[in-house]
């Protein structure tokens, strides 16, 4: 039987048509959101997932770089209408704000125990919430002290290690030099920060009840509220934040600058004339409190088709040798042990600048921890604790009522977390089987 030429045609599209669909369902694809790091870190973010799909065949990574302002409102539109992404990049108060609603996957379910022995214990601990981890951690921060040499030396005066040496360095700095210390940020976690660094704890030991209702706590009030109404930081600390505080110390208004390394690249490009005479100190901070450090994780949703293989990747994303090649990059500060034991956060002779910041930083992060931990309604524990603190710095409240107040609101929320917690809706998914 002959066979025509337009059959042939017909028979040979039908066989490429199967090929292509067989092809295209053997592609399994996972979207991969980050947070700001495109245009400037393309290349290794390319780099990253091209090296995961050559070792895993018929996978396909999408990437969407998300603006940093957008992340949280896309995010939680994305976990309403199930369209999150396989793995994202949060912040760990975001996570926690995820994890509090049961939205993200449990990594402890999916990596073995030697994959998570990679990492620093103290900052994998740190991703918990009613005691579950909720993300992997990928590259950390943590903050020292900038200090511009010049003005110290000119008011007779060290970098302060603790908040009471801070206090009495403000004092000489303004009366000799008519100059400030430092301007306390109060954007972001920075308060609770510096309460922790105090030494104060924010939450008592059972993490059910306010840890400051206490005369700890009122000093804290009163410390922040004695170096406003002296003079002893700008009164615009009540309306800006941290990017007024870098200004301010590259215009030599501001001593010292409490910040992470990567500011000293801004000092360098904006102020190369300060960069020449500045030092780095560790922060300043009690002896009993840690070292703060800040970090950004690889979260799993739990609406992810593909967990199991999301997870693979955030694993690989975050492995030692992935987040030395970024280090190597940029001033971030990896979350996996083995770098610490890498030469490049070594002090080497003659150290730079950069050298010494780099060392100083990995030094604390080894020590330190996350200082504030994932809190329930934790944007409304913020507010009310910057609110009411800045009413006493201005003389609306006293320190009492201040402390007092905070403290109401704070017990408010965490007792009314404590009875969800009681009443069964703390997640019954904790068993990995119901993952």
């Amino acid at each position: 039987m002959r066979v025509s030429p337009a059959a042939t045609m017909r028979a040979l599209l039908v066989t490429l048509m199967v090929g292509v669909s067989s092809n295209a369902a053997a592609i399994t694809q996972i979207q991969f959101w980050t947070m700001q790091l495109s245009p400037f870190y393309d290349d290794y973010v390319h780099g990253l997932i091209n090296e995961f799909e050559l070792r895993h065949p018929g996978i396909r990574v999408k990437w969407v770089d998300v603006p940093w302002k957008e992340m949280e409102k896309k995010m939680l539109a994305s976990v309403a209408a199930g369209t999150a992404p396989d793995v994202v990049n949060l912040n760990p108060q975001f996570s926690a704000k995820l994890a509090e609603f049961g939205a993200l996957a449990n990594p402890e379910c999916y990596l073995s125990k030697g994959e998570i022995a990679n990492y620093l214990p103290n900052i994998w601990n740190a991703n918990r919430f009613e005691g579950r981890a909720f993300a992997i951690p990928w590259y950390l921060s943590t903050t020292i002290t900038i200090y511009n040499r010049a003005l110290l030396a000119g008011a007779g005066v060290s970098v302060p290690r603790n908040y009471v040496e801070l206090l009495a360095v403000a004092r000489r700095l303004h009366e000799t030099l008519d100059k400030y210390a430092y301007f306390p940020a109060m954007d972001g976690s920075g308060p609770l920060e510096d309460m922790m660094a105090m030494g104060i704890p924010l939450l008592a030991a059972d993490g059910r009840a306010v840890g400051f209702d206490n005369a700890q706590g009122e000093a804290f009030f009163r410390f922040y509220r004695d170096l406003y109404q002296q003079g002893l930081i700008p009164k615009n600390v009540l309306t800006e934040g941290h990017q007024k505080a870098v200004d301010l110390f590259q215009s030599g208004e501001v001593a010292m600058i409490v910040t992470g390394m990567q500011f000293l690249q801004t000092i360098r490009t904006n102020a190369p004339q300060l960069y020449a005479n500045i030092g780095v100190a560790s922060e300043p901070k009690s002896a009993s409190s840690k070292s703060n450090v800040a970090a950004m994780n690889l979260a799993v949703p739990k609406t992810s088709a593909h967990k199991a293989l999301a997870f693979k990747f955030a694993e690989f994303v975050s492995n030692h040798e992935n987040q030395m090649a970024l280090a190597r990059q940029i001033p971030i500060l990896p979350s996996t042990a083995d770098s610490y034991r890498d030469s490049f956060f070594t002090l080497p002779d003659n150290p730079s600048l950069i050298d010494r910041a780099r060392y100083l930083s990995a030094q604390q992060v080894l020590k330190g921890e996350v200082l504030v931990p994932p809190l329930p309604h934790y944007s409304k524990l913020r507010t009310s604790f910057v609110f009411n603190l800045q009413s006493a710095m201005v003389g609306q409240l006293s320190v009492e009522e201040a402390v007092k107040r905070t403290s109401e609101t704070w017990s408010h929320f965490l007792q009314s977390e404590r009875r969800n917690h009681r009443a069964g809706v703390d997640r019954s998914d904790q068993d990995c089987r119901n993952e």
